[in-house]
């Protein structure tokens, strides 16, 4: 009977004691709170640059360098100078040679279109700078070249076409006609470009043009080929 009493006690001291024992069990069981990630010290470090083999770069520099002279800058794209460098550049952005070629390429340009200036061929010389512009819209030859196609184009322009057999007998009817363009610039924004077959005939060509004019000095360049001609630029002030 005692022994009965004693298992009894025992059980009920037992039962009472259980939920603190669970209790214990479940807060060793909870997940501790997660603690924010800290940031790397160290940010990752980029790939080095690649770079392109010689003995692939020089036949492609070379082949570009043939293509400005066959002057394929741009067109057709396949095989054009323009394609060669960007081709080397997509792999390796800092090389020096394509750099600098993209940069001869837009120099060609701008020579074109002063070329096509030169022979008063507005569209051709403007369509030049456009391409310039499609490969670096920055380059610091394009918007000064850009001004003088319009400062001429937008001049007030008056040739004047010689022939060789008047100016090998310098007749009294061609001297009148340079007289006379010469006199209607007096006092105002102008400038002529000369063409003769030599520096001489150049030089006779401009004192002529000079003899009426009282109060300027005219403005003349004096370019070395045939036919002879006199173009007068006058500018709105």
């Amino acid at each position: 009977m005692i022994w009965r009493n004693a298992s009894k006690v025992k059980a009920i001291l037992l039962l009472f004691s259980l939920p603190v024992v669970l209790g214990v069990a479940l807060q060793g069981c909870q997940t501790a709170p997660a603690t924010p990630d800290k940031p790397d010290p160290t940010p990752p470090t980029a790939p080095p640059p690649k770079s392109i083999d010689n003995a692939v770069l020089f036949p492609m520099l070379d082949a570009a360098d043939q293509a400005i002279e066959n002057d394929h800058l741009t067109y057709p794209p396949e095989g054009s100078a323009y394609a060669i460098f960007n081709e080397i550049l997509a792999i390796d952005p800092d090389q020096e040679d394509a750099q600098r070629g993209l940069e001869r390429i837009v120099e060609e340009y701008v020579a074109l279109s002063m070329q096509a200036l030169e022979r008063r061929q507005f569209a051709t010389a403007r369509s030049m700078l456009t391409r310039a512009r499609l490969i670096n819209p920055m380059h610091p030859s394009i918007e000064p070249s850009a001004a003088q196609i319009r400062l001429i184009e937008e001049a007030d322009r008056t040739t004047l076409q010689l022939q060789q057999t008047d100016l090998t007998s310098e007749t009294e009817r061609i001297q009148d006609k340079l007289r006379a363009l010469g006199r209607e610039t007096d006092g105002k924004a102008c400038r002529f470009i000369i063409t003769a077959s030599n520096d001489g005939q150049g030089r006779w060509i401009y004192q002529r043009l000079s003899e009426d004019v009282e109060t300027t000095r005219l403005r003349a360049q004096i370019k070395i080929r045939t036919p002879a001609s006199v173009e007068r630029l006058c500018f709105s002030s």
